[in-house]
């Protein structure tokens, strides 16, 4: 590598092994020079094949973010990336080649990573023989000053995209009368050549436009006048000679110091909206006309006057001569019934006229009942025959509108619009009025045919009036009677299911314990013997090894297939469950029997507790802990006998425990959904982790038993509380329920034994029902 040494009392670079390179003082490399240099300064050796870097200055470093010591005896190759131009790259070693000056701009990248833009500056340093010893390359950053031409090619850009995007023809003129900028919806507006904007000034533009403006001189005038003062903004209207309008607004851009750079003139078409807004306005009035007449249809019961009124009202609003209404007789010949007539022409109301044309029926219902208007710009021009039009002559008719007055399906009359002065052309939204004015007067006589009809018909009606009023109270009264019979229905029907289902259920409990009771009573009777037998013969195959120990070999092999060690182990547990299993259903069949209780149907003394135990024995299926994780908390106080039919209490307590299981199995999500605040009238622990059911019995200090059964479950809502002892309401699934549990219970415990059944709940904590019976 070469290495240059620095000599503090001359400050110059020189070479210890080259005696070529040994002094540099001719070019005037002092190192205090260009290390004081703000652009960044790189010698490379041009007599080494790869030109490595032989000297940097501060500034390359500050601006590179290499040290010199990590940049002397490398190639410059390290500052370019791989979006570094090819191009000018190729440009830089064209020119190390042929040793020539080069100046260009290419992306580096700092030792961080980030780049920058180096305006890169290289030429060759020759010795006294011309030959080239170094490159001196001299960078200077310009990124700040890239990234600013990058942004204003993109507000160019930009503002390039927004005025093509603006529906409205946009020019930018200079104050010296050059276009600047303007958009292609500028050309198609006013049907300029794009070439043409491209190389003309705004007389050129002027010359191009002006002719197709209905008032050049007055346009010409005001842009004189806005380049007399460019501060003024001015908005104006522009009609051309083809129809169409054009919004002018024109704004000066100005300096932040007033200085005027030019003037922006936009051109909007505004034809259709101007249409729109005059149609709009005729249209208006059109509907205030047809307001009219229809607030005079709905407030007078008088055709007469309404008939009148339109065609006074269409006449000023259509401004022609005459309007009238010509009503139909049965032969199809007619009368002018009413009209209104300018000044200076006939008046023809109560005339009777006849015309050929309306006595072919079939030509009235094609042209008339379907709603056709006939209109006729000129008599003499509408293909009408020689009759009809000296028909109109005489009535001074010289253009008219014809639209028919229908009574239901049938022609009840025209609406006729004259004009007597001279042809005309009849315009669309005229014709459209006489249509609407023609159906609003078809809906008056059908509103007046009505009203004779009603007037005829009230009197009938106010006689079957004081017929109803005579009847309306005999009808309250079975109304009355109905709503008690059906209130005793629903108690029977409620009695009925009742007593059957408490039928069917003891048939059923009895049935199936007579059912089993008779082949449980067998096993029973013979387990023991078989117990016995098995002991006997168990004691003789062990006699029979004690006096023979070596057995025939037909019977060690069947002792060693049949296991005799474990089968003497193994048949007496197996006998013993045989045992448990006989004695749980002996149990099991007599909870039946008390649960059913077919032969107390009478009232009669019930241990409150053995009921509840039979109870939940008959549950027991649901309440197991694969069935489901729910735990049972008994507390029973001491009780004297409860004199009460027992079946039918029995049926009260498994009505609420299915509840209380039902609603535990409904899930804690429903529990969280209902969540509200705990009520204080919950005597039980609730907040209990497992799903739990407490059951809890007491005599009250009124003389009665106090059964309490509750869950922590979902709980009830309060606007549903009210209704749970409703005949069949439930808010079960459909085949969940029938809704008529708590509403039997209720009548058991309150008609039956004269006591209570309270319910208390607070949603997402859980439900306690308690029942009250009083001790006889």
């Amino acid at each position: 590598m070469i290495s240059y040494l620095h000599q503090p009392s001359t400050g110059r670079l020189f070479d210890a092994n080259t005696s070529d390179k040994l002094s540099l003082e001719p070019l005037c490399l002092d190192e205090r020079i260009l290390g004081a240099a703000s652009c960044g300064i790189v010698l490379s050796d041009a007599g080494k094949p790869d030109m490595p870097i032989v000297y940097c200055n501060p500034a390359f470093e500050r601006i590179t973010g290499y040290s010199r010591q990590e940049v002397v005896g490398r190639n410059c190759r390290f500052l370019q990336g791989v979006d570094t131009n090819p191009q000018v790259v190729e440009q830089i070693r064209q020119a190390l080649r042929t040793e020539q000056e080069v100046k260009v701009v290419l992306k580096n990248y700092r030792k961080d990573g980030t780049p920058f833009w180096n305006e890169l500056a290289i030429s060759p340093i020759r010795d006294a023989k011309e030959r080239v010893i170094y490159f001196i390359g001299v960078q200077t950053d310009i990124t700040s000053q890239k990234q600013a031409q990058e942004e204003l090619r993109a507000s160019h850009a930009l503002l390039k995209a927004q005025q093509e995007a603006d529906p409205d023809g946009v020019i930018v003129i200079a104050p010296n009368g050059q276009i600047i900028n303007y958009n292609s919806r500028l050309c198609q507006m006013w049907q300029v050549p794009d070439d043409m904007m491209k190389s003309s000034d705004k007389e050129e533009f002027l010359e191009c436009v002006l002719p197709l403006i209905a008032e050049p001189l007055k346009v010409f005038s005001k842009v004189e006048y806005l380049e007399q003062h460019p501060p003024l903004t001015h908005k104006d209207e522009i009609q051309l000679t083809d129809g169409r309008i054009f919004e002018l607004y024109s704004t000066p851009a100005l300096s932040a110091t007033g200085t005027c750079y030019g003037r922006i003139w936009s051109f909007r078409d505004i034809t259709q909206n101007k249409r729109t807004e005059q149609q709009l306005k005729q249209q208006a009035k059109q509907e205030r006309l047809l307001s009219c007449i229809n607030q005079r249809i709905n407030q007078s019961l008088n055709l007469n006057e309404v008939l009148n009124t339109a065609v006074e009202e269409v006449r000023k609003f259509i401004k022609c001569d005459r309007t009238l209404i010509y009503r139909f007789n049965p032969d199809w010949t007619g009368t002018v019934d009413v009209e209104s007539v300018g000044e200076g022409w006939m008046r023809i109301v109560g005339t009777t006229i006849e015309d050929d044309f309306f006595k072919n029926p079939e030509v009235i219902s094609f042209l008339y009942q379907d709603g056709y208007i006939r209109v006729i710009d000129d008599i003499y021009n509408a293909n009408l025959s020689p009759c009809h039009i000296e028909l109109l002559e005489k009535l001074q008719v010289r253009a008219n509108l014809v639209a028919p007055i229908l009574h239901g399906k049938n022609l009840w009359g025209l609406l006729v619009v004259q004009q007597c002065s001279g042809a005309r052309k009849w315009q669309q939204q005229e014709i459209e009025c006489v249509r609407k004015l023609s159906i609003q007067l078809s809906m008056a006589i059908q509103q007046a045919a009505l009203f004779e009809q009603v007037s005829a018909e009230l009197k009938e009606r106010q006689a079957a009036e004081a017929a109803l009023r005579k009847s309306e109270t005999k009808l309250k009264e079975k109304a009355t009677q109905l709503e008690k019979t059906l209130r005793e229905l629903k108690q029977t029907q409620l009695k009925l299911i009742q007593n059957e289902k408490m039928s069917s259920l003891g048939q059923l409990v009895a049935g199936i314990a007579h059912e089993i009771n008779n082949p449980i009573t067998f096993i029973a009777g013979n387990i023991d013997h078989a117990n016995q037998y098995a002991q006997d013969l168990l004691e003789l195959v062990q006699i029979y090894e004690q006096h023979y120990p070596q057995p025939a070999p037909e019977i060690e092999t069947l002792t060693e297939d049949i296991d005799i060690d474990f089968l003497r182990e193994d048949l007496p547990k197996l006998l013993s469950s045989m045992q448990f299993g006989v004695n749980r259903l002996e149990t099991l069949v007599a909870s039946l029997k008390n649960f059913s209780r077919l032969d107390e149907a009478e009232r009669k003394c019930m241990d409150v507790e053995q009921g509840m135990e039979n109870t939940l024995l008959i549950l027991q299926h649901r309440l197991k802990p694969e069935a489901s994780n729910i735990q049972v908390v008994k507390d029973y106080g001491k009780l004297p006998p409860v004199d009460c039919y027992p079946g039918q209490l029995n049926q009260v307590f498994m009505n609420l425990l299915n509840n209380a299981i039902d609603a535990l199995n409904s899930g804690d999500e429903q529990a969280d959904k209902n969540k509200g605040s705990a009520s204080t009238e919950l005597s039980f622990p609730y907040h209990a982790p497992t799903p739990t059911i407490w059951i809890r019995t007491e005599l009250s200090e009124r003389n009665s038993v106090l059964i309490h059964i509750a869950d922590n479950g979902c709980g009830i809502p309060e606007h549903i509380k009210e209704q749970i002892f409703d005949p069949f309401f439930t808010t079960k699934p459909v085949g969940e329920g029938t809704g008529l549990g708590l509403s039997i219970s209720y009548q058991i415990v309150v008609d039956k034994h004269e006591g209570h059944l309270h319910c208390f709940s607070a949603p997402g904590y859980g439900t306690e029902f308690v029942v009250e019976i009083p001790l006889l």
